[in-house]
């Protein structure tokens, strides 16, 4: 009876370790996934705020060169060194916003130049997909975007320049400064299709 006293003991004592290793390892597992939970969730939080910049950024810009086209319309424009200054920042965001998402592997072509090189890399498709994996790649944005903004920003400035010269826009000026508002807002159109995308996925 002693005997079968210390084995059930013993069994007793090897069990209660057994279950407490194993008791161990799931915690830990369940530490792990919960940490690794965690630190998904909270890159998935980043890359929206990257992503709303970028959406912000852009429409902040676009306001500015709206406002000041409307302006030159109407014939009551700001002077074109009140509208540079507003330019420069709102520009400066855009850039700022743009390559900050080269993280989340968006790739927005910045100059004639960079857009020949990404052209290089593959042809454009009609819609850009982000990539499937989480990390950064040689992905293609959106390259319209930045470039158009830049060809509305520098003609509005001159278009400025010339009024504060005493130079009056033709209707053809005008036209070309709305036309090239336009190109600058279809792009972004374009650019926001695949930013809710993205923001719809994160958020799911």
């Amino acid at each position: 009876m002693a005997d079968n006293a210390e084995l059930y003991a013993l069994i007793g004592v090897v069990g209660g370790a057994v279950l407490g290793a194993g008791a161990t390892l799931f915690s830990s597992a369940l530490q792990t996934r919960t940490a690794e939970r965690i630190r998904r969730r909270s890159r998935a939080e980043e890359e929206l705020r990257r992503l709303i910049a970028l959406r912000k950024s852009t429409r902040e810009a676009l306001k500015c060169l709206s406002d000041a086209v409307e302006g030159l319309e109407s014939g009551r424009p700001d002077p074109r060194d009140t509208f540079m200054a507003g330019w420069q920042v709102a520009r400066n965001a855009v850039t700022e916003a743009a390559d900050m998402t080269t993280i989340d592997g968006l790739r927005l072509a910045q100059s004639a130049a960079s857009m020949e090189a990404m052209r290089g890399l593959r042809q454009r498709p009609s819609r850009w997909r982000w990539p499937r994996r989480s990390g950064p790649g040689p992905s293609q944005g959106s390259p319209g975007i930045v470039i158009s903004l830049d060809a509305a920003g520098f003609a509005v400035g001159e278009a400025l320049r010339a009024r504060d010269l005493g130079t009056a826009l033709g209707p053809e000026d005008r036209r070309r400064l709305r036309e090239l508002v336009t190109r600058a807002e279809e792009a972004r159109s374009a650019l926001l299709a695949t930013l809710l995308d993205r923001m719809e996925a994160l958020q799911g």
